[in-house]
């Protein structure tokens, strides 16, 4: 009597792990086209029967622990299911998801010790393409407030795993302006700088875990962090809000020297702005011409 694909497989267990440890690191992402290549061309796969499939091989491969599946939600109404091989690193395997991205927002403010927490998401950053500059752009008080009394939009590009999600954000091209490395668990991750991060949080503070985190962060960087460097960067992102009014209240709220304060002072100061999104009731802070939530 013929035996069945699931009893071939596990004759060939020992050669069908070790092709994939061959073809695979741990941590990596398997594609189903990756199984379906390795059962259409591989010669070892050839003894099993013709009606195995690739999702056949999946099941044996999860049941194994080869394979660790996750889900990966792409927009609000799409996900599929992929798969690590072998085991789910918290900050490498949301890296290997997509090319080119790197450690982001509060992910980078925990690696550069600027909190005391530890966060339970991982937020990535994969840059845009090149677009035209914002510079001929009409902004309007009207459309400031409009913007911020709304909840801060959030990505649905998120993988959900056992004890954490990814949150996978597409910020704009800076050609990874501020990026640098970071030894994590014995190896080097792409992540952004102190300026960077604490810049990109300031834009964002729904992905920096809040505005009181935020502040706490930047008291933290004291005697660590370039202002010159910080403002440079902000330039650069060529951000048609004025951020600028942002990173002053922090940063004199964090104790930083007025001549600092000053250098951010200096910038225009013309519209009235907000730290946060959909705030309720805010104080409002003349020399910043900024809202912030009452109790900061």
């Amino acid at each position: 009597m013929s035996k069945s694909r699931f009893e071939m497989m596990k004759i060939i267990k020992k050669d069908l792990i070790n092709e994939f440890d061959e073809k695979f690191n741990k941590g990596d992402i398997v594609l189903f086209k990756d199984i379906n290549n390795m059962l259409k061309y591989n010669k070892l796969f050839s003894v099993l029967p013709n009606v195995t499939r690739v999702k056949d091989l999946i099941k044996f491969l999860v049941e194994n622990r080869i394979l660790i599946p996750f889900e990966h939600q792409l927009s609000k109404n799409k996900s599929t299911t992929k798969y690590s091989f072998r085991e789910i690193h918290k900050y490498k395997t949301p890296l290997k998801l997509r090319g080119k991205s790197f450690l982001s927002h509060y992910t980078a403010m925990y690696l550069h010790n600027l909190t005391e927490n530890v966060p339970k998401n991982v937020y990535t950053n994969q840059e845009q393409s090149k677009k035209p500059s914002n510079k001929n752009y009409n902004l309007q008080q009207k459309n400031i407030d409009r913007a911020f009394s709304k909840p801060m939009r959030k990505t649905n590009n998120i993988a959900f795993f056992d004890n954490f999600s990814a949150y996978m954000l597409n910020g704009k091209n800076t050609e990874r302006m501020g990026v640098t490395e970071i030894e994590v668990d014995g190896e080097l991750l792409p992540v952004t700088d102190i300026e960077r991060s604490l810049l990109d949080v300031s834009i964002r503070p729904g992905y920096g875990g809040g505005v009181e985190e935020i502040l706490k962060a930047f008291t933290n960087a004291k005697g660590k962090i370039s202002i010159n460097r910080l403002l440079a960067y902000l330039r650069k992102m060529d951000y048609i809000y004025p951020y600028h009014q942002v990173l002053g209240f922090y940063l004199e709220k964090a104790g930083y020297k007025e001549s600092q304060l000053k250098l951010l002072e200096s910038m225009d100061i013309e519209y009235k702005f907000y730290l946060n999104y959909n705030m309720k009731n805010p104080s409002f802070s003349k020399r910043w011409k900024l809202y912030y939530p009452q109790h900061l």
